[in-house]
This record gives C-alpha cells, sequence and structure tokens, in this order.
C-alpha cells in the first residue's frame, strides 16, 4: 500500500469542511476530537485542526504533523473512503507518540465497529 500523504488525500474547501462539521459523526478522544464521514471518492482524505490552546506554532505544527503521519502510516485500518478532521486538544501537545498512535488506532476501529454516517 502507498504510504504517501498525496494533495487528493488532503481536504482543502470550505464547502468540505462545512458539510463534514454538520453532517459528521463525531469520536471525542482524551487527546483529539475525530469528524468523520463516507465520501464517493474512492479514497480517503483528511485535515487537522489545532487551535492555539493547543500550544505554540512550533507545538501546533508538531502535533499535525503527527497526525497526518498517523493517517498516512494507518491507511489499511480505513476499510470505507471517509473524509476525517481531526481537532486537536491541548492535551495532545505534551503527549507521547505511542500514546497519540494507540489513541488514534483504537478510535478508528471503535468508528468502524459503530455505523457511520453516509
Amino acid at each position: 500500500m502507498n504510504e504517501r500523504l498525496t494533495p487528493l488525500e488532503r481536504i482543502r474547501k470550505k464547502s468540505d469542511f462545512a458539510s463534514l462539521y454538520r453532517d459528521g459523526g463525531r469520536f471525542r478522544g482524551r487527546h483529539f476530537t475525530l469528524v468523520f464521514l463516507k465520501n464517493e471518492l474512492g479514497h480517503s482524505r483528511l485535515a487537522v485542526v489545532a487551535s492555539r490552546k493547543v500550544g505554540s506554532a512550533v507545538v501546533r505544527n508538531r502535533v499535525k504533523r503527527r497526525f497526518r503521519e498517523l493517517f498516512r502510516r494507518n491507511k489499511e485500518l480505513l476499510r470505507e473512503p471517509l473524509d476525517i478532521i481531526v481537532i486537536a486538544r491541548p492535551e495532545s501537545g505534551e503527549a507521547a507518540w505511542t500514546e497519540l498512535r494507540e489513541a488514534y488506532i483504537s478510535s478508528l476501529t471503535s468508528i468502524f465497529r459503530k455505523r457511520i454516517p453516509s
């Protein structure tokens, strides 16, 4: 499987964000909130949001890089094409890599156990 994060796998349009926030399901974790919705594109897409509450610009950018890396390396866990917005919480700035990885993987598995909004 290709582990690259291509430009097609990023959510960039304001209308896509709006529809996700309006119609998407939510999974709230300790380090982040996932907003997810099935898409008809044939591939999953990701956006990462980190407000100033997460920390300084250096911390916010590190958090965003980590979540993009988690998405990129764990594409095989996404059985169906999804649009995902990861909203970082302030706790994610201080979290260890292994802690974030375990939380991300467990959140994806629990999302697919439940019904995904379409």
